[in-house]
């Protein structure tokens, strides 16, 4: 007898444990974020926020560039990428090197803001800025 009070004890123990204490959501999947849930950052939000995690040290020695100056970057920088020009083109030739009258950034975090705000701005440029600067040893 005793050994059949223990069994059922244990059992039900056992039962109570898996089916959540007799909670009323036992047996529900917990809710999963759908992609309308998603929390996405806007484009300027992004790019403030990953130019900030970046650390850009050739703006930390003198001046910076004004918050004009920082947003307009990418956005030009996107305009040409979708006209096809590359990203030696933009930095050369293009005249969206990253620089002001008293402030300038170093060739490799120029590459950096260029990877930044293509994936702030224009994600589907993002692959090739990345391929092209791989090729070319800056990423």
């Amino acid at each position: 007898m005793r050994r059949t009070v223990t069994t059922v004890l244990l059992t039900t123990t056992l039962a109570l444990t898996t089916a959540g204490c007799g909670d009323s959501d036992s047996g529900k999947a917990e809710p999963r974020p759908s992609k309308s849930t998603v929390y996405k950052l806007q484009s300027d939000d992004q790019w403030k926020q990953s130019i900030n995690a970046a650390g850009i040290t050739s703006w930390t020695d003198g001046a910076a560039p004004t918050v004009d100056e920082i947003e307009a970057m990418p956005k030009d920088w996107c305009k040409a990428l979708k006209e096809g020009h590359s990203v030696q083109w933009l930095l050369g030739d293009g005249g969206f090197y990253p620089i002001g009258e008293d402030w300038g950034t170093s060739k490799s975090e120029a590459h950096k803001l260029v990877v930044l705000g293509a994936e702030a701005y224009c994600p589907q440029q993002a692959g090739r800025v990345k391929a092209e600067l791989r090729r070319s040893g800056g990423y």
